[in-house]
């Protein structure tokens, strides 16, 4: 569940979830984290990734993010 400062806490971490062009905020959504064989991580809300992070909880940034997946 996403805290009230649009964050999740995840093993010790805490993930800021950005703001994007479909929701303002997540506060209260349910949402899962997604840690990869690499030590990424990962925010999805149904079957959007939300937003991905390096394995120390900095955020990754969206263009960055799609080169690594190319």
């Amino acid at each position: 569940m996403v805290a009230g400062d649009n964050t999740v806490r995840y093993k010790k971490r805490i993930l800021q979830i950005p703001q994007n062009r479909h929701r303002y905020h997540y506060v209260k959504a349910s949402v899962r984290v997604y840690e990869y064989p690499n030590g990424h991580l990962a925010i999805f809300h149904g079957p959007r990734r939300l937003a991905l992070y390096t394995s120390d909880g900095s955020l990754i940034d969206a263009d960055k993010a799609k080169k690594m997946a190319a």
